[in-house]
């Protein structure tokens, strides 16, 4: 069976880590040479290990009822030919051609206004249509004008595959008995730097502070490995890094910012106590293999 999970990830990590999540559980299913991930992401370099193809950011143009054939997201899609096409909130981009595209797909969704389904073009307005997908999928608990079918949050890791306190401690050089503090962000270009020194005080208040973005090659990746040598998390609300702190109950403070699309000051606000034990990916491999 070949498995392509497609998003754009031209705004940060994100989308890239939700694919590499996905990635994992078909690898705990002995799946993982199947799999590919495509997008057009600048840090496909986090997914080594998995198959990832990179093509070009394309305009409505490109991808219009004129252009798409010869546009590079519809020849690799065709080349690849998947038996099943994860797509992660990219309906627009393949709106005018998916119905050309053999097997199954499924569109997985994480919290977005409702205005998101319906993209205003100089041609004209796009509006979702979801008899384009087999299945729409919910990755948060909010509600939608779309009909979905909810799942968990999709998380990197499950939580006995990350390392142990003592291991964690070792490979960070971090001692117990200290008070060590993460500061994990990966948003958008520059917000790094202002929120860091929202917090610089940290230090004075006696934490040993360790500092990690996907932006830099000295962060730590994927920084769940570590989060049992933490005792306080500061990070931001983007989806992976939110549900990753839920997910594994790490006493951490967030700093939602303002998105087009996304409401991080929504999930801050309602989803802190939305506990769930099993991982979104491995749910969203179950529902692949019985498709």
């Amino acid at each position: 069976m070949k498995i392509v999970y497609y998003t754009s990830g031209i705004t940060g990590s994100g989308r890239v880590v939700t694919g590499i999540a996905i990635g994992n559980a078909f690898r705990r299913n002995g799946m993982d040479k199947e799999f590919t991930i495509l997008s057009s992401s600048p840090f496909a370099r986090l997914a080594d290990g998995f198959h990832h193809i990179k093509i070009p950011v394309e305009d409505e143009n490109a991808l219009s009822p004129e252009g798409y054939p010869s546009s590079e997201l519809f020849k690799t899609l065709q080349k690849l030919a998947p038996d099943v096409l994860i797509v992660d909130l990219q309906w627009f981009t393949l709106h005018h051609f998916i119905r050309e595209l053999a097997g199954k797909k499924i569109l997985i969704c994480r919290q977005v206004h409702d205005k998101f389904f319906s993209i205003p073009l100089p041609g004209g307005r796009l509006d979702f249509d979801p008899s384009r997908f087999d299945l729409v999928l919910a990755t948060e608990p909010f509600e939608s004008m779309v009909p979905m079918r909810r799942i968990n949050p999709i998380v990197i890791r499950n939580r006995d595959e990350i390392l142990s306190r003592e291991d964690a401690l070792k490979k960070l050089g971090l001692y117990e008995g200290r008070q060590n503090c993460l500061f994990a962000y990966n948003g958008e270009p520059g917000e790094y730097e202002a929120i860091k020194r929202k917090y610089a005080h940290m230090v004075d208040a006696g934490y040993e502070m360790l500092l990690s973005t996907n932006y830099s090659d000295r962060g730590y990746f994927p920084i769940v490995d570590y989060f049992n040598a933490f005792d306080f998390i500061i990070s931001g609300a983007g989806y992976n890094a939110f549900w990753e702190i839920i997910y594994f109950d790490k006493e951490a403070v967030f700093e939602p910012v303002a998105r087009t699309f996304e409401n991080q000051f929504w999930r801050v606000q309602e989803c802190q106590e939305y506990y769930f034990d099993k991982n979104g990916a491995d749910q969203l491999v179950e529902i692949v293999l019985k498709l």
